[in-house]
């Protein structure tokens, strides 16, 4: 069997791994690995471990691949319901689409620039720092709401790389993003308007360590810090590519050069391993008998799977706390007069009620057809509890109360929301204060056969890069431990 040099090591997977199952079971299903997930993590391990020369299965409870590359082909426009950035240093994603010819263009997620709703007042971007409405002080008057977090990073940040993060004395930071704001003299309307445009859950409860390291990877990527009226997101965009077919073809190229050692529709009830193996028992009683196992589901997930022995201690910690954001939204294509020329503001607007950001798209081509609304965190929960059918009538209502000029002038296309999804129910997991400094190192080191992969157990990358990295170092454990 031949192993692939580009996983760096040596070892025999197959060979080593076979010899752990017991002969009395040969007759069933074997494999030297079972993948659980088939989000970018579990393809990218299946598929390091396919090229190694392993026996390798994935079983992905849902009837598609990607997790939260998710394309809505249904719809009109192709909206990306989730990842969407394909950013400069993402050398796994990159590695990727080039082996598979997954087609690449230039920008992602670009959006007009935003005017600013608070409080039901409309506030130009232009009039921003000497509006009446702008509570904030001193410097911070010139940043605008949605760039406020990151500029206080800049000015106050301490990582000059993304894996400064990982450093012992970096743990003073894993505290809610609330106290060191303080600590560095964030005024509290600055604070105020931080917390209402943060994806979830607030900033009491979101690690200031966690978004450190965001913000750093980031950063990293831009040749300079750019300037006050982008977020680093707005930056991040121009300097990232786009899927030109959309995001889900990354996942389904890999899925494809799988094969039948994708299958679809299979969630699983229970992982039972003992010292030499592994016996993975999915919901419709199809049995795996394997050597290694690799658990690449959101955690919130796998807490519904039965493993033996239980998760204890730090890993046992992470699986059962790690929380998940909330998103939900609702896609919208424009007719008529654009509402933007009829009152002269900018297309896109952020405020602080019950739907945080509208994003006015422009397309690749200069194409400006799609209008999409976010409700992160509580706001996200409260719009979810209206019936699908009801949310994009609710929501039309709600932005022509907030901007006339859209009064009829939107048709919905789609209405998505991560929480409900079914396998995943969250758009991605989010550090509480304390819980780095907890059991983030425990959240990479193998539980028996089981080894752990997704975004949540990232080291040095965010975002597809962290997923792919994730599955990656998974296949090397295994290949080091066979």
């Amino acid at each position: 069997m031949h192993i692939n040099r580009r996983l760096a090591i040596k070892g025999s997977v197959a060979a080593a791994a076979a010899a752990l199952v017991p002969a009395t079971v040969r007759a069933a299903e074997n494999h030297d690995v079972v993948v659980i997930g088939g989000g970018l993590a579990g393809l990218n391990a299946a598929l390091n471990l396919a090229d190694s020369g392993a026996k390798v299965v994935l079983l992905e409870a849902s009837g598609r691949v990607g997790g939260r590359c998710y394309t809505a082909d249904e719809a009109a426009g192709r909206p990306e319901y989730g990842a969407s950035q394909i950013g400069a240093s993402y050398a796994r994603v990159l590695d990727v689409c080039n082996r598979f010819n997954v087609a690449l263009a230039p920008g992602a997620n670009i959006n007009a620039p935003m005017c600013y709703i608070l409080k039901g007042q409309t506030i130009a971007r232009g009039d921003w720092p000497a509006s009446p409405h702008n509570r904030t002080v001193g410097d911070e008057r010139e940043v605008l709401p949605q760039a406020l977090a990151g500029y206080f990073m800049r000015k106050h940040g301490h990582f000059s790389s993304p894996e400064d993060w990982l450093a012992a004395d970096a743990r003073r930071l894993d505290v809610p993003f609330r106290q060191w704001l303080r600590g560095v003299g964030a005024s509290p309307a600055a604070i105020a308007l931080i917390n209402a445009g943060l994806v979830d859950p607030d900033v009491d409860r979101v690690s200031a360590l966690a978004l450190m390291h965001e913000h750093a990877y980031s950063l990293s990527e831009l040749d300079s810090f750019g300037d006050k009226t982008l977020d680093r997101f707005e930056a991040y965009s121009r300097i990232s590519q786009h899927v030109v077919k959309g995001t889900s073809r990354v996942p389904e190229a890999m899925a494809a050069y799988l094969g039948d050692r994708v299958r679809a529709n299979s969630p699983v009830d229970s992982v039972d391993m003992d010292s030499s193996s592994a016996t993975v028992t999915c919901a419709d009683g199809r049995v795996f008998k394997t050597g290694f196992v690799v658990m690449a589901i959101p955690f919130q997930q796998m807490r519904k799977i039965a493993i033996t022995p239980t998760l204890t201690g730090d890993i046992g910690k992470a699986v059962a706390t790690l929380s998940y954001q909330r998103q939900s939204q609702v896609f919208f294509h424009l007719k008529g007069t654009p509402y933007w020329e009829q009152d002269g503001l900018d297309a896109s607007f952020w405020t602080d009620g019950p739907v945080t950001l509208v994003r006015q798209q422009i397309g690749y081509q200069g194409e400006r057809e799609l209008v999409t609304t976010l409700a992160f965190g509580d706001k996200a929960t409260a719009l979810d509890k209206l019936p699908k059918a009801e949310r994009a009538r609710w929501m039309m209502e709600h932005l022509a109360e907030l901007r006339p000029s859209m009064k009829d002038k939107l048709e919905p296309i789609a209405v998505q929301s991560w929480e409900e999804q079914p396998y995943i129910n969250g758009c991605r997991h989010s550090y509480l204060p304390g819980q780095i400094s907890d059991f983030h190192a425990a959240m990479t080191v193998p539980h028996g056969r089981m080894m752990f992969a997704g975004e949540q157990v990232r080291r040095l990358a965010i975002g597809m890069e962290a997923a792919m990295e994730s599955g990656e170092a998974a296949a090397i454990q295994i290949v080091e431990a066979a």
